[in-house]
């Protein structure tokens, strides 16, 4: 096999990672929040108050910082004539991910109590 088509794949691999980034932290944040929140309102795992809010918070936080250092550290991609499409793709992402992550963040956290 060449290694030049090898390094190819690697940093075809690389740069769909970086681009996708974003989406993986949101999808992550997503899937912690809502499952903790379901599972600490089940029958068998019920706890007074509802879902653990602190621990929600800590996670959003956490999740909107990524965004934002990926977002910043992007912020040129789309004025700069040489980015490519994986690097404008990972700035767009990045911002709307952001926006996700705050706007399921904020629903968390107006849930008052487990029905």
């Amino acid at each position: 096999m060449d290694t030049r088509s090898r390094s190819d794949k690697e940093g075809f691999w690389r740069r769909v990672l970086q681009a996708t980034l974003p989406l993986l932290i949101w999808i992550a944040h997503f899937a912690f929040n809502y499952g903790l929140a379901a599972a600490q309102c089940t029958p068998g795992g019920l706890r007074p108050g509802g879902p653990d809010r602190v621990l929600l918070g800590v996670v959003t936080a956490v999740a909107l910082a990524a965004c934002a250092l990926l977002a910043w550290r992007r912020r040129g991609a789309l004025l700069d004539r040489e980015a490519g499409l994986a690097e404008r793709v990972g700035a767009v992402l990045a911002v709307l991910a952001l926006v996700a992550i705050g706007w399921s963040g904020l629903a968390l956290s107006l849930v008052g109590g487990c029905a």
